[in-house]
């Protein structure tokens, strides 16, 4: 996709645009403009001495020179200045940075946004996604929702494979031993899930064991549920045989239980044997595709690359007709590679994930093949970030329910990485992952089991077509009738509370995500209404606010 910035024809004598102004005037492009607002330290406007610079390379300059005496507020509306003649993503970038050190994060967030389109205009995704993770503690967002069960838009005019037409399948790792008896069955503890995943390795063997993981597949469908294999080639892609495919589809088709079947994923990591020769993984996956979906239509092929630039992703990329489901991995770190000096205490998660969701949601429904937050890590041992990891499970399925339709199973990987020897991993980068180990990573997923918006059971997913789904708040609501909402919100700091008023009235609304709340039919008279929402800071401070008009029109 090519971006195209507009230029803002600004004055280059007297008093230049204030940031607020420029950034509400030059909205990016690629999301839709938004009336939120954020506090701001900084004055309106800057006058500026003397004669003012005429290039945007003599604005940059300036900026620099303001950034080296402290005066931020002049380096932003320098850089802003710069950006406007040229928008390049070094200037949009270098207004960021000032605006984060004037603690305006609104308007941080657009001008990285900004830097980041022009990235990937030239083909850089792996600096756009590398700026997009750096600065992802200073997003804000604030974005109302209407809850419906109508036919949304952005609905898929077909569905893939396996895939619920609403809400999000919970899916969690199972080990050996979380299967037991005689018929197998799961756990107690991993029965309120609707897919279990594991991994498993192609093998020329005919033992009917190793070719298939047949007591596992008996304990998911005595679950009502679905299985998730993660599978290996275990063998060198050309060595694997048509007669080794079919002997694997035949056992997977005979189990009559559905599957996600994650062929060869994170090929594009180096340290994986099936990654040398992406030709070969193409052909090789498509023939594994048609194979199994000749004898086994309950499988759905799930094409599962590492996180990493989006260009090197899809030379791997088997095509949609053999693709039924997009996956990725995702985890929620207090520290980026184990380094306490580079805590991601306040980091959003899925904005590591929009990229591959924009680019692969249009064709497949796409799946967290494995998410897990960490309330420990070796990095440092003894401390608790049971609220941390909490919050950020929050944040990945609410905001996957709230912000990406298509997002439509997460599964956990229900592992301790601190217990015992975990490969080529140093101790530092391990982590506690277990869902069940963290009273506050357990109450937040219990809530999630309690809605509609997440499927625990298989035999729920013909159901779901019935599901609430969020969509934006729209121009008119229809009187006499109630009307539910939801808030979408990401905040560089902690909130205290957050506000909601229909026409100046209070509204209930939830404290934690997804801040949902609910409009009487009586208070929806016809006529134009104003709902009003503010996110408040610890010291009572706003730090987002929206506010939407709209119209309730009497149904005809």
């Amino acid at each position: 996709m090519r971006f195209v910035l507009p230029l803002v024809l600004l004055t280059l004598t007297g008093t230049p645009p204030s940031a607020a102004t420029l950034l509400s005037e030059n909205p990016p492009t690629f999301l839709p403009a938004s009336p939120v607002r954020a506090v701001v330290t900084r004055p309106a406007t800057t006058t500026w001495p003397g004669p003012q610079p005429r290039t945007a390379d003599s604005w940059y300059a300036l900026g620099r020179q303001s950034t080296r005496s402290g005066d931020h507020a002049r380096a932003a509306q320098a850089f802003l200045q710069a950006a406007a003649l040229n928008p390049s993503a070094a200037n949009w970038r270098a207004a960021g940075d000032a605006q984060v050190k004037l603690g305006d994060y609104e308007a941080a967030t657009r001008a990285y946004e900004q830097a980041a389109a022009r990235y990937r205009a030239r083909g850089d995704d792996i600096t756009a996604r590398a700026l997009e993770h750096q600065t992802a503690p200073y997003r804000q967002v604030l974005r109302p929702m209407l809850l419906t069960s109508r036919q949304t838009p952005d609905a898929p005019k077909r569905l893939a494979r396996l895939e619920p037409a609403r809400g999000i399948l919970l899916g969690t790792y199972v080990d050996a031993s979380g299967v037991s008896g005689s018929p197998p069955l799961l756990a107690p503890a991993l029965r309120d899930f609707a897919v279990a995943f594991r991994y498993w390795k192609f093998t020329a063997s005919t033992d009917p064991v190793k070719v298939f993981p047949g007591r596992f597949a008996q304990a998911v469908k005595a679950n009502a549920g679905a299985l998730h294999l993660a599978l290996e080639p275990g063998m060198p892609l050309s060595s694997i045989s048509d007669a080794i495919i079919l002997r694997f589809a035949q056992a997977a088709g005979s189990s009559g239980v559905p599957i996600f079947l994650r062929f060869a994923s994170e090929m594009n990591d180096p340290q994986n044997a099936w990654s040398r020769d992406p030709a070969l993984y193409r052909t090789t996956f498509a023939r594994v595709a048609r194979l199994v979906r000749s004898q086994a239509p309950n499988v759905a092929m799930v094409w599962m690359p590492m996180p990493g630039d989006l260009n090197r992703m899809a030379a791997y990329y088997p095509g949609a007709d053999a693709v039924d489901w997009a996956g990725l991995s995702l985890y929620s770190l207090p520290f980026e590679n184990g380094d306490v000096r580079q805590p991601r205490l306040n980091a959003h998660p899925l904005d590591l994930v929009r990229a591959f969701y924009d680019r692969y949601a249009l064709s497949h429904p796409i799946q967290l093949s494995e998410y897990a937050a960490s309330h420990r890590s070796g990095a440092a041992p003894g401390q608790d970030y049971s609220a941390f990891a909490a919050e950020q499970l929050r944040e990945v399925y609410w905001g996957a329910w709230l912000t990406m339709p298509r997002l439509k199973n997460i599964n956990w990987l229900d592992l301790d990485m601190l217990a015992g020897p975990n490969g080529n991993k140093v101790w530092q980068r391990r982590n506690d992952y277990r869902l069940f180990g963290s009273p506050a990573k357990w109450s937040a997923f219990g809530t999630l089991r309690s809605q509609d918006a997440f499927l625990t059971r298989w035999d729920a997913v013909a159901a779901s077509q019935r599901a609430a789904v969020p969509t934006p708040w729209p121009a008119q609501l229809l009187t006499g009738q109630r009307a539910s909402g939801a808030l979408w919100v990401q905040l560089a700091q902690p909130a205290r509370e957050v506000r909601v008023r229909l026409d100046g009235r209070p509204v209930q609304v939830e404290a934690t995500l997804p801040h949902r709340f609910t409009l009487e039919a009586g208070l929806l008279t016809a006529g134009t209404h104003r709902l009003d929402v503010q996110v408040l800071g610890a010291a009572g401070q706003v730090l987002l606010s929206d506010t939407r008009t709209f119209e309730a029109v009497t149904p005809r």
